[in-house]
């Protein structure tokens, strides 16, 4: 028994070590400017009954190392997977919308009843890092059965 204590001893150190390795290696500076949001349902595109399967909430933006964040909880309560396209549309303080273009459009496939924190990094163009924000407004593009 003393041998395998002893190798399970240096199993945990090398885990131990893999785990500090990789949060260093992932992390990131402070999360600043964090605004409250509010996710938008009007959709033009959208398949009505998919739509309210679809649960938002958490909904906030903030500057992350000269990054724009935009994060949503989603739940997919329908019976079907689905993908769902959505703008991590906001404005800065003082200026205009971002994050409403086609180039800007999020795509994230839910299985049925998955549950996920999704976070679109934008990089406004022209806005000096760290600008305080408006308003946290993203909204649905699509919703597809399948």
């Amino acid at each position: 028994m003393k041998g395998f204590w002893k190798g399970m001893k240096g199993f945990l150190l090398v885990a131990a070590a893999g785990l500090v390795l990789t949060s260093t290696a992932l992390a990131s500076g402070p999360i600043t400017g964090k605004i409250r949001g509010t996710f938008h349902r009007n959709c033009l595109l959208c398949d009505g009954p998919l739509k309210t399967h679809i649960k938002t909430s958490r909904v906030w933006c903030a500057w992350q190392d000269g990054k724009l964040l935009i994060h949503v909880r989603m739940r997919n309560t329908s019976v079907e997977h689905v993908t769902v396209n959505w703008h991590p549309t906001y404005t800065i303080r003082g200026g205009g919308a971002h994050g409403e273009g086609l180039t800007s459009i999020q795509s994230n496939g839910f299985d049925s009843g998955e549950v996920r924190e999704l976070i679109a990094k934008q990089d406004p163009k022209g806005v000096r890092d760290g600008s305080p924000l408006g308003v946290c407004k993203p909204s649905f593009s699509t919703i597809d059965s399948g």
